[in-house]
């Protein structure tokens, strides 16, 4: 199912939460006027564009240009590191009309223009050789320009990295960018003063470390609240008003309310019996488990799988085999997707994730909110997103009127089936079935009523494991154009 965006402008300032002022760079919507750090300077700009022209008149007229975009006018106080990269490796490489050669003249006439201001260091990252790879090769290989620029990026060391407090979107509303930036800002003093060494023994720990300290730092800017508040609110705001529908916003408008703050798993008893499944899947695969030649489970697991978890009186007829035991099938497929195992060659093992989760109940219950829904932009996220948002309050609700919310919000949305054509409930009952037969032998939901008026509600504990899943979606899902 394909996604038609709508045609609207994105990131919208909110009064009170940011600075006034941006420009959008390469989907990335920045805040000017920021208090940054730097040497003294003898020249203003006009003066170091003037004694340029004194040695090379040709470079005035690019220098001048490459100057405007990349501080918007303002002098050498707003400039940074950062700034400058996404400069010279993302903006100049593919938002100038002219060919590598003509961009590589632009990065050098800068180049020229900081050694007149003073700013040696910087003028060397314009003249780089990794600037004229980025910019020249690029040109060929577009694919390969990109690669270089984000991985000098890294290199770097002042590239704010992602961490359990949030994955940076591609497209930045006001705080989240100047969040990421306050963060760049600070990474570029910690390397300056030798405190970060790109590459060094534990570098990306201590890179972390300071990015969570700046997103939970107050802020003067913000008023004495901390980037991460006010990346958060307005992560909460975007997530509600979505794409077009208006059914999605009235279903989420409450429980963002409930998502502002982090959810705890509770002790890890707690957290290991809510789901009771996965902990008994975990360690019977502990160090390895031979699947058979068809890569299913050994008949021997299924059984004690069916006997084990209760699950034999669902099933109609003896099953002995994983494609005829469709929980022990769906509790399999669940934990492969949610990263915990994994197949390698004829065997089923668990990953680094679900080694850990095996051993701490917390570590557990931290995968499944993290990976229930998942970051991806699709149709099946979007389902996610409405089931579990109807049942974390905890009340029963109609089977019905759930996938009924689903067709609503999914074609409001603007998905679109082959030939553009407007989703049918019999291409939106595949999505809500999908989520719902998880939410079943996960032994997250209960299920009561005749067939026709089946009623479905949450697990007692299972209502925070909701509330911490859609609160990972807002903080970590692929931010894209709506």
């Amino acid at each position: 199912m394909r996604h038609l965006p709508p045609d609207r402008p994105t990131g919208q300032d909110e009064p009170g939460h940011m600075c006034t002022g941006v420009i959008t760079v390469c989907g990335v919507i920045r805040p000017l006027g920021r208090r940054t750090w730097q040497s003294d300077t003898v020249h203003s700009v006009e003066q170091a564009l003037a004694s340029l022209g004194r040695v090379d008149a040709a470079l005035v007229e690019d220098a001048r240009a490459a100057w405007e975009t990349l501080t918007g006018g303002d002098g050498p106080e707003v400039l940074t590191q950062w700034r400058l990269q996404q400069f010279c490796w993302e903006e100049l490489a593919r938002g100038w009309p002219e060919d590598g050669a003509a961009r590589w003249r632009v990065a050098q006439a800068l180049a020229a223009l900081l050694d007149e201001l003073g700013l040696q260091r910087y003028a060397a990252l314009a003249r780089s050789d990794t600037t004229r790879q980025v910019l020249i090769g690029g040109e060929q290989a577009p694919d390969r320009g990109r690669m270089l620029a984000r991985k000098a990026a890294q290199r770097s060391g002042i590239e704010p990295p992602n961490t359990e407090f949030v994955t940076w979107g591609a497209v930045m509303e006001p705080a989240e960018a100047y969040a990421l930036e306050s963060v760049a800002d600070r990474l570029e003093l910690a390397v300056a003063a030798g405190e970060l060494v790109p590459a060094a023994r534990g570098w990306r720990d201590l890179q972390a470390e300071i990015t969570i300290s700046v997103l939970t730092t107050p802020d003067p800017v913000l008023g004495g609240r901390t980037p991460y508040d006010a990346l958060l609110d307005e992560r909460l705001n975007r997530w509600v008003r979505g794409a077009r529908s208006t059914t999605r916003s009235a279903l989420l408008a409450p429980v963002a309310a409930r998502l502002r703050d982090g959810v705890d798993p509770g002790p890890a008893p707690l957290a290991r019996a809510l789901l009771r499944p996965l902990d008994w899947l975990l360690s019977e695969v502990a160090e390895g488990l031979v699947l058979t030649a068809a890569g299913y489970l050994p008949p021997r697991t299924v059984a004690r799988a069916l006997d084990e978890l209760g699950w034999r009186e669902e099933l109609i007829g003896p099953a002995t085999r994983e494609v005829d035991a469709y929980p022990v099938l769906v509790l399999r497929e669940t934990a492969m997707r949610l990263g915990l195992i994994r197949r390698r060659g004829a065997r089923l093992i668990t990953t680094p994730t679900g080694r850990a989760a095996a051993v701490d109940g917390r570590a557990l219950w931290s995968a499944v909110a993290g990976g229930l829904i998942g970051p991806e932009h699709s149709a099946l996220a979007v389902a996610w997103e409405v089931v579990l948002a109807v049942l974390e309050p905890g009340d029963a609700v109609s089977e019905e009127d759930v996938r009924s919310l689903v067709q609503s919000v999914v074609t409001e949305s603007g998905w679109r089936v082959a030939g553009r054509r407007a989703p049918s409930e019999s291409d939106t009952g595949p999505l809500f079935f999908s989520v719902l037969r998880e939410l079943r032998w996960l032994e997250l939901v209960e299920e009561s009523g005749a067939l026709l008026d089946r009623q479905v509600k949450a697990r007692p504990s299972a209502t925070d494991l909701f509330r911490a899943a859609l609160r990972h979606r807002v903080l970590h899902r692929d931010v894209v154009v709506e």
